[in-house]
């Protein structure tokens, strides 16, 4: 056996060595488009960053910023104010959008191509109930305390893990198709100090996890992660969408209970643009870590140009953690 894997490994190794190679690009290095991302809400003015695309060859490791470029905001096809620049290529108006607005951006660049893109003010999705089950692992862990003058050693409580299993019943709008997409949040606020985790698990049918462990914020790398999702499944209807977070009650004895942490679940529930689904959706698939995947191109609705311009309302709800 072994004299088989000594024959074999030089051959590997030639195999190896031989698919290396060094290939010059003779194409045409293109000019840099104009790159455009708005993400607006009625909670917020319109905002815009403008850049410039990068070429895929080249070693920068940053755009660049466009800085004397106007962009005017139209609502329902007529004028309403030119954005203003703040700094980093950054572009901030003034109106706050509302719901059934129809958005538009026009950009004018000294010697670029204009560039426009739309979107469209969703109504927020109504949230009828919330729907919470404590459900205890049986998993248990001492605190402790190090009494800094004595350097006593005391136990002052334990700590027990949880999942908590949320149903979160909305009403989906009737005759159109429309998206979503579920942030929730875990904040924390004790004598150390607060802090904030956007770790939980989707695996609800209408997620596309259901093989999936868990999911959470942009950082993590699942075929889900930015949490969005259509209404094919159950349009025009109320549906109970179904995620968990885990966490640790922690259970303090008599006289260390100023120790105690203030916790609550932020629950916020999102109609977005098609656009911005689509977005997200193609941002998600480009970090796939599958080296014989297809290459995917992320969406934009920009012409003239590249980049994304989308929207979104939300509806949210606080929920004390006892």
């Amino acid at each position: 056996m072994k004299k088989k894997i000594l024959y074999i490994l030089p051959i590997l190794m030639l195999m190896v060595s031989s698919c290396q190679k060094v290939i010059e690009f003779n194409g045409k290095i293109t000019e840099p488009l104009l790159v455009i991302n708005s993400i607006i809400t009625p909670d917020s003015v319109v905002k815009a960053q403008l850049t410039e695309s990068r070429f895929f060859l080249s070693n920068q490791t940053t755009f660049n910023t466009v800085d004397n470029s106007t962009i005017t905001l139209m609502v329902d096809g007529l004028p309403k104010e030119n954005l203003v620049h703040t700094d980093s290529g950054y572009y901030v108006g003034s109106y706050h959008p509302s719901v059934g607005d129809s958005i538009s951006l026009l950009v004018k660049a000294p010697g670029k191509q204009s560039l426009s893109c739309g979107t469209n003010i969703v109504p927020a999705p109504a949230i009828m109930s919330i729907d919470t089950t404590s459900v205890f692992t049986g998993i248990s862990t001492p605190l402790i305390n190090i009494n800094k003058m004595t350097q006593k050693i005391d136990t002052i409580g334990y700590s027990q893990s949880r999942t908590l299993k949320i149903i979160l019943h909305f009403t989906d709008m009737p005759d159109i198709r429309n998206y979503y997409r579920l942030v929730v949040i875990t904040k924390t606020n004790s004598i150390i100090g607060s802090y904030e985790n956007y770790n939980f698990s989707f695996d609800d049918i209408v997620s596309g996890n259901a093989n999936q462990n868990s999911v959470g914020p942009p950082t993590s790398l699942t075929s889900n992660k930015y949490n969005v999702f259509s209404d094919d499944l159950f349009n025009g209807k109320t549906y109970p969408l179904t995620f968990s977070i885990s966490d640790n009650i922690d259970h303090y004895a008599a006289g260390n209970s100023f120790l105690f942490p203030q916790k609550e679940m932020i629950v916020k529930l999102q109609s977005i643009s098609k656009s911005y689904y689509l977005y997200l959706q193609t941002r998600a698939s480009t970090k796939n870590n599958n080296f014989f995947s297809e290459p995917v191109q992320v969406y934009s609705n920009v012409t003239g140009g590249i980049g994304i311009l989308g929207s979104y309302t939300e509806s949210k709800r606080v929920i004390k953690l006892e």
